[in-house]
């Protein structure tokens, strides 16, 4: 199911917010980066680039199958954290029946700052008949109003890679940050990059991960 060079770890937290059945987040989804629009922001924003597996897991965490449909970002500092609030970077499956198991490429146009992990919801089948949905939201995202989900940055001007999004199923269906393993493999996706999104300055592409004690594992590219 996995297509690309990506290091799987399993991983050893799960987190309480992915214990019972709930809703799935329901904000707006964010526009992808276009031509015009990343011409007109190139020099104020950051571009963040990431890729995202909306396909089904099967046999997942005592699940039949598992299906991450969405995720939310918040820019940092919130002044009210809540689970209404807006989020500033939504992204959700294109379907939630038949997806290919396939990493996305996906490029955003984001304000320069830091970035935390918001939401995240997961469709979750014991079977045809029983499907259910294991949502996390800022209630257990933030404690003490800090994000502890995990965070990523974006200067002005740069094009950051944040990580491979996928499903983790060790302990029970989770979201997980997975990564290129190695340069050549970074090299390679930068390229799928390129391919998808022409008009993008690709030529200095930042590894910089979505940093998490919950959601992946640290890792340094080797120059």
């Amino acid at each position: 199911m996995i297509t690309k060079k990506y290091t799987l770890i399993a991983m050893s937290v799960v987190l309480t917010a992915c214990a019972g059945v709930t809703e799935p987040i329901k904000f707006k989804a964010s526009s992808v980066l276009t031509e015009d629009y990343y011409h007109a922001t190139k020099v104020t924003n950051g571009v963040v680039l990431l890729d995202v597996n909306w396909g089904r897991w099967w046999d997942c965490g005592g699940y039949e199958n598992a299906q991450l449909i969405s995720m939310a970002f918040d820019k940092l500092p919130m002044s009210s954290i809540n689970n209404e609030a807006e989020p500033a970077l939504v992204l959700h499956s294109p379907s939630r029946l038949a997806v290919d198991p396939v990493f996305t490429n996906y490029a955003y146009s984001l304000e320069p700052g830091e970035y935390a992990i918001s939401a995240f919801s997961i469709k979750a089948a014991k079977s045809v008949s029983n499907v259910g949905f294991l949502t996390a939201q800022r209630d257990k995202l933030y404690s003490a109003g800090k994000p502890v989900g995990g965070t990523f940055t974006v200067k002005p001007g740069e094009a950051v890679f944040i990580g491979n999004f996928y499903l983790d199923c060790a302990y029970g269906p989770t979201l997980w940050r997975y990564h290129s393993d190695g340069r050549d493999a970074f090299d390679d996706q930068v390229k799928e990059y390129a391919s998808r999104f022409p008009y993008l300055d690709l030529t200095n592409v930042q590894f910089r991960l979505f940093k998490t004690k919950e959601f992946g594992n640290d890792y340094k590219l080797v120059p």
